[in-house]
């Protein structure tokens, strides 16, 4: 019979808590600082967006490797840059529209969704920098399968910024060496303006 002590436990308490502070300190680099599309930014920062991700969590190491592809997936979209941006689809990609209600099935058709709504955001924000923030991205890996769930928060400026805010679900397939999305559920939703 095994005795446990309290310190013992203490001590896996302490130990367990460590490593959940050390993984949630990994952090995405921004491509602006964070804000910019608040404050009165200059040409270039309206040319491109930033990307925080806050408190993201892997699993293990090739979960980590999603929530890179997830932190990469972020920066093409705020380029503007689709034809990379495309590269970590899944050739039979699916989400559900929430605005259309319409189940929307393969990479052209996705990817043109994804491109007409990012535009709208742009001319929305009288042409300013949207801000996308990716907080606490958490890569569940199974075999060549992985779940990401994050909360997305997209900030849009101008004269009166807008924030909105969505919570994620996506499926993830590793092909070869690199992870693609599969599927993406979310739902925008204004938090103030």
């Amino acid at each position: 019979m095994m005795l446990i002590t309290k310190s013992k436990v203490a001590s896996k308490l302490h130990l367990s808590l460590f490593s959940t502070l050390a993984l949630s300190a990994i952090c995405c680099s921004s491509l602006i600082p964070q804000g910019a599309a608040l404050a009165g930014e200059t040409k270039e920062a309206k040319d491109e967006c930033s990307v925080t991700c806050v408190d993201p969590h892997a699993a293990c190491v090739e979960s980590q490797k999603v929530i890179d592809t997830l932190h990469e997936m972020a920066k093409a979209i705020n380029k503007g840059d689709f034809e990379h941006f495309a590269e970590y689809f899944d050739d039979n990609v699916t989400t559900f529209d929430d605005i259309t209600k319409q189940l929307l099935v393969g990479k052209q058709q996705v990817i043109a969704r994804i491109k007409e709504r990012y535009e709208q955001s742009v001319q929305a924000s009288e042409n300013h920098a949207v801000s996308y923030t990716i907080y606490q991205p958490y890569a569940k890996v199974k075999g060549n399968t992985a779940t990401v769930t994050c909360v997305l928060r997209k900030v849009m400026g101008g004269k009166r910024p807008v924030v909105f805010e969505s919570h994620d679900t996506k499926v993830f397939v590793k092909e070869g060496d690199k992870w693609k999305e599969l599927h993406s559920q979310g739902l925008w939703k204004k938090v103030s303006s």
